[in-house]
């Protein structure tokens, strides 16, 4: 199989039942903006923890206003999208990267190898890239040889392809 599936259930979207505004609100609220992203994401952050959401001060509260908020999570930072869906501070949060766990890129490299290798994707636990984004890993061959493998991201959902060999 050329796709590994994403260490994160968020490729659709999360629905916050939060509101984040009080209704008739011109603006969304940012302090609840930020606890609600916190409260969506937290669950499906498993083994990352949630240190710092940050939301921009201003964000319309009307039907297909967005932003980006910035999560920082186990030293990662990681960017969800926050889109409002209605003026009374009903969201959608959804993540704008592909979050995958680095024993799982290099399963995929050893995998999809013609050999039998080992694969190195760097020292990173996980791998944040946004679709169309680069990875590079080190396929290391039973008789010595080396590779280098470059690994595509293809969607948020974390699956990958192999882009390149050399």
């Amino acid at each position: 199989m050329r796709r590994t599936a994403l260490l994160l259930a968020w490729c659709i979207a999360l629905v916050a039942v939060l509101t984040a505004a009080p209704a008739g609100a011109a603006e969304l609220d940012r302090a609840r903006l930020d606890r609600a992203v916190r409260s969506a994401i937290t669950p499906v952050l498993t083994g990352l923890t949630v240190t710092r959401v940050a939301c921009p001060a201003h964000v319309r509260a009307r039907a297909g206003s967005s932003a980006v908020c910035e999560v920082t999570a186990s030293g990662l930072t990681l960017l969800m999208r926050v889109t409002a869906t209605d003026r009374r501070g009903g969201i959608r949060i959804e993540s704008t990267q592909a979050v995958i766990a680095k024993g799982r890129a290099e399963d995929f490299v050893r995998n999809n190898a013609t050999l039998p290798a080992r694969a190195d994707c760097g020292e990173a636990p996980y791998i944040v890239r946004i679709p169309g984004a680069p990875f590079a890993c080190t396929a290391t061959f039973d008789d010595g040889t080396v590779q280098q493998v470059l690994v595509t991201v293809d969607d948020i959902a974390g699956n990958v392809h192999i882009s390149a060999v050399s």
